[in-house]
């Protein structure tokens, strides 16, 4: 494989990352052992996290190895740590792409939306009149995968040309996606890393953290809640949430739909509960939830987020008690009841 060190640095989660780390010779553990260039650029991009302006001016080379050694360091930060690398990252690859696009260089721009969002992901140039109006187009159920994050109902399908099991996006629609979808990549891969121990790593953590001003986690849950029942936590707090009339994310929507369609509730008991959100559209949250049920579209019915998808998208309280050990929300359930029984 030829490697494009260039293009590498720009997008470090190609799947040329663990050659180009191969032949390379990088090894994490000298690097993290004692001072140098690339630990020194990776404390750098880690201490610029709070900073106005996140942009480097590292050499091709250090600026992937950088990555690859702050993605590790973060991941035992801590989760705020990993949250805001996450969204710092991902505003930067928004930055490129935009860049891309406006320089009309498409077939990058579907490179890595292969490797992030679909290999099935493809571009339909529509001549019209006075111009050429560039389209992309994906399975509707790689598009649902990071749509359902984003907030406002204009991401609904329902306000898009479909055909044939396909969507069709704007550049600019396209460019949100990656940024989720790059989002949700650094997550999972900080959440793998995690498990990776290294002696070294603490002195190093214990310096970071003493001289980097702490970072908040965002969350919309202040206040101490309490547990009862046998919902899972992540699913109570979006039912309380709903039924006092609080606005859900887009996220929060789906999940929550999935969850009353395994517990029992039907199409229209569903809708009732959603008739409390203070932006509820009829027309829009009946197609939603019939699509989440499997009864629209291509007639697939949606599964409970895992943990690890509704950490992401920040709906998930690892404080929960009852929540240790556990990979989805349904496993609570589960735990739960045996923990009753044991005890009756």
């Amino acid at each position: 494989m030829s490697i494009d060190v260039k293009e590498l640095s720009k997008y470090p989660f190609l799947d040329s990352l663990k050659e180009y780390l191969e032949i390379s010779d990088f090894n994490l553990e000298e690097i993290l052992n004692k001072e140098n260039k690339i630990l020194n650029a990776s404390i750098a991009r880690i201490k610029s996290l709070n900073e106005k302006d996140y942009s480097f001016d590292f050499d091709p080379d250090t600026n992937i190895k950088s990555f690859v050694v702050s993605l590790f360091i973060v991941a035992h930060l801590g989760t705020a740590f990993i949250e805001k690398f996450a969204e710092r990252e991902s505003k930067r690859l928004s930055r490129i792409i935009k860049s891309e696009i406006e320089n009309k260089n498409f077939s990058e721009i579907i490179k890595i939306s292969r490797v992030l969002v679909s290999k099935d992901i493809n571009l339909k140039q529509i001549k019209t009149k006075n111009s050429t109006i560039d389209s992309f187009y994906l399975k509707i159920k790689d598009y649902l995968k990071y749509a359902a994050y984003l907030g406002d109902y204009n991401w609904a399908l329902a306000f898009h040309e479909i055909k044939e099991g396909y969507i069709y996006l704007t550049s600019k629609e396209l460019s949100r996606i990656l940024e989720e979808a790059y989002r949700q990549w650094i997550i999972i891969k900080c959440n793998e890393l995690r498990d990776i121990y290294l002696p070294m790593i603490e002195p190093l953590i214990e310096k970071i953290s003493k001289e980097l001003p702490p970072i908040k986690r965002v969350s919309h849950y202040e206040e101490k809640i309490e547990y009862k029942g046998v919902d899972p936590p992540c699913m109570r707090i979006l039912l309380n949430d709903l039924k006092s009339g609080k606005k859900l994310s887009h996220m929060g929507n789906f999940a929550l739909a999935t969850y009353l369609r395994v517990i029992g509730y039907s199409v229209e008991e569903a809708l009732e509960l959603f008739k409390n959100l203070p932006d509820f559209k009829e027309n829009i949250a009946r197609y939603q939830i019939e699509h989440i049920y499997g009864l629209r579209g291509g007639r697939k019915v949606y599964s409970v987020p895992s943990c690890i998808t509704l950490r992401a998208a920040n709906l998930c309280f690892p404080e929960s008690p009852g929540c240790d050990n556990i990979k989805h929300p349904l496993q609570y359930i589960k735990k739960i009841k045996n923990v009753r029984k044991q005890n009756n």
